[in-house]
């Protein structure tokens, strides 16, 4: 619900909200009470609106403090999803995968990306991005705890090593008839990686290409972020 306030950006009456996020009436209802009374939300009685209280300001300041800059995410998603004509990610890792935060675009199958999907953070070019930009000590430890075989802990600093060198990774995806493409976000805090996948032999012969698009598209990002605010907070 916070999110499509985000989206939004303007107070919602409760069937707009209902109807965006495919609620029940008598559900948003009870949601939007229960955020009410805990004053997340404010309504407005005249015009029969709901908004975000103040009570969260000190959460989103908190936000761009540790993420660095979370907002121009979404944008940073949709201009390279436009420039690639691929699918593109947001994922950032929880314990041993990394999970889809945001997407764009249509996947072969017909379906976006799932938002909440994990993915193994070995194995997988947004797992090989985050993992370049640990220390080999952390990778190690995330190698144990995977149960990943000493042949393969070699395999996977070779390819760290590369990533750091190109700033990119590649691999296939399922069965291999995907190829996805993934690098780190300059972050504060917070490890995101932004991926990009399509067909194999498609993505593979456009690779050079794509990666040049999800280089300007990043530090286009990264300009208007320091203009809003400053370079402070932003690790590039």
């Amino acid at each position: 619900m916070l999110e499509y306030f985000g989206k939004a950006r303007r107070p919602l009456r409760a069937i707009d909200i209902a109807r965006a996020l495919e609620l029940h009436a008598s559900s948003a209802d009870q949601l939007l009470k229960t955020m009410v009374d805990s004053a997340h939300l404010v309504f407005d009685a005249r015009a029969k609106t709901y908004a975000p209280s103040h009570r969260l300001a000190e959460f989103s300041a908190w936000m761009t403090a540790f993420q660095g800059m979370p907002e121009g995410l979404q944008e940073l998603v949709a201009q390279v999803q436009a420039a690639t004509g691929e699918v593109v990610t947001l994922s950032a890792p929880n314990d041993l995968f990394m999970q889809i935060l945001d997407h764009a675009g249509i996947g072969p199958n017909g379906k976006p990306a799932e938002r909440g999907l994990r993915i193994s953070v070995f194995g997988s070019a947004v797992g090989a991005a985050y993992l370049s930009t640990l220390s080999e000590a952390e990778i190690r430890r995330l190698a144990m705890r995977g149960r990943l075989p000493l042949t393969e802990q070699k395999q996977v600093m070779l390819s760290v090593a590369q990533i750091r060198r190109s700033g990119f990774a590649e691999g296939p995806s399922g069965d291999g008839s995907i190829w996805s493409i993934a690098t780190p976000l300059p972050r504060s805090g917070s490890a995101v990686v932004l991926g990009m996948a399509g067909p194999a032999a498609r993505v593979k012969a456009q690779s050079a290409r794509l990666q040049a698009c999800m280089g300007l598209a990043i530090a286009e990002w990264v300009a208007r972020g320091r203009e809003a605010y400053g370079a402070e907070g932003l690790e590039a």
